[in-house]
């Protein structure tokens, strides 16, 4: 079983790891808190990094939540702005917030990654591949059993099965 982190259970995690990151070097803050300097390293490196990556996180969430409020209150604002276009029957106008709309809605399908413009690639139409899977048969023809091995792990690759 493994040893409990001495800061963790030390009752002072929060001011070591707020002195740590004010700047006080880790053999003050293992003096001042009367463990070892090793405990503190250790604790720095298996802990703290960990809850920083979380904060990090957590900012970044913070600031796409932000952001998405941001688009959707433009969104409003665009739908408003199409309604007076639409009563005003100025098919320019119109034309124009509905094009706004759009890109708003994309905007907003991005940031809420519902909408995926990531470029997908089917090796099994592309012609360097067919070309090198014909290849690797040719090679392995005088070697039947390792010629049906692979062909079979390339098609359970290709039906989605790894295996």
């Amino acid at each position: 079983m493994p040893r409990e982190c001495t800061i963790c259970s030390s009752g002072h995690r929060d001011e070591m790891e707020d002195a740590y990151l004010a700047g006080m070097p880790k053999r003050r803050i293992a003096a001042q808190f009367s463990v070892t300097e090793r405990a503190v390293r250790y604790h720095l490196k298996e802990h703290l990094s960990k809850l920083l990556a979380l904060a990090r996180d957590a900012e970044r969430y913070a600031r796409v939540d932000s952001l998405l409020d941001r688009v959707e209150a433009l969104q409003r604002r665009t739908e408003e702005a199409l309604a007076k276009a639409e009563e005003s029957e100025n098919l320019f106008a119109t034309f124009r917030g509905i094009s706004e709309m759009r890109r708003n809605l994309e905007l907003i399908g991005e940031v809420t990654k519902e909408l995926n413009r990531t470029p997908t690639l089917n090796l099994n139409l592309s012609p360097e591949w067919l070309e090198l899977r014909a290849v690797i048969v040719g090679a392995l023809e005088p070697h039947h059993e390792a010629r049906d091995d692979v062909l079979k792990a390339i098609e359970r690759l290709g039906n989605g099965r790894s295996g």
